[in-house]
């Protein structure tokens, strides 16, 4: 009982910190409002493949190498850091402008909408963070296999359910036209 408890824990703990806002949560928005449904839901796709490769790495020890190589830890941070300063500058860079015109619109095939997802989730230092602090934290590697496999289940399951539910909302005709005329304001 005391493994499905930590399963829960690390569950909720993951929904929260999916929730919270962030890169993940600007990227498959603004995608699903201003590209389509099926590209909001590729970018969601890639953000649950960067959570599947992040919630592996502990169990293939991330923290022993980020507790060895504390630069290598800082050079993903920097590194994640300067991509997504480029995607708030091309963000903010074509605000006042129509999509079709921005460095976003460039994003014309499901690869290159996955390929958004993954890169966001993977240079996302709130991402690199919560696996390598808590996550490897709280899976020691005594712990039976089937606890961290199912770990990583979960985490994969809730980011492409969480990820998906916004690109489905912020894909409606609803939600679009009600935003065309916010765009300059919300970006």
């Amino acid at each position: 009982m005391n493994e499905l408890a930590l399963l829960g824990s690390l569950q909720i703990v993951h929904l929260l910190a999916l929730m919270s806002p962030g890169p993940n949560i600007l990227i498959v928005t603004q995608t699903a409002m201003n590209q389509s449904r099926r590209s909001g839901v590729m970018v969601a796709t890639g953000l649950a493949v960067g959570a599947l490769l992040w919630s592996s790495a502990p169990l293939f020890g991330l923290g022993t190498l980020f507790a060895k190589w504390a630069w290598l830890y800082s050079g993903l941070a920097i590194l994640g850091s300067v991509y997504l300063l480029y995607l708030g500058v091309t963000i903010f860079r074509f605000a006042a402008q129509p999509l079709a015109e921005t460095e976003l619109a460039t994003i014309h095939s499901d690869l290159d909408a996955f390929r958004v997802g993954l890169l966001t989730s993977l240079t996302n230092p709130k991402v690199i963070l919560f696996f390598a602090s808590l996550f490897t934290a709280v899976l020691a590697p005594t712990l039976p296999l089937w606890i961290r496999i199912a770990s990583v289940g979960i985490v994969v399951a809730d980011s492409l359910l969480w990820h998906t539910t916004l690109a489905l909302f912020f894909s409606t005709q609803i939600v679009q036209k009600s935003s065309q005329g916010a765009k300059s304001w919300l970006d």
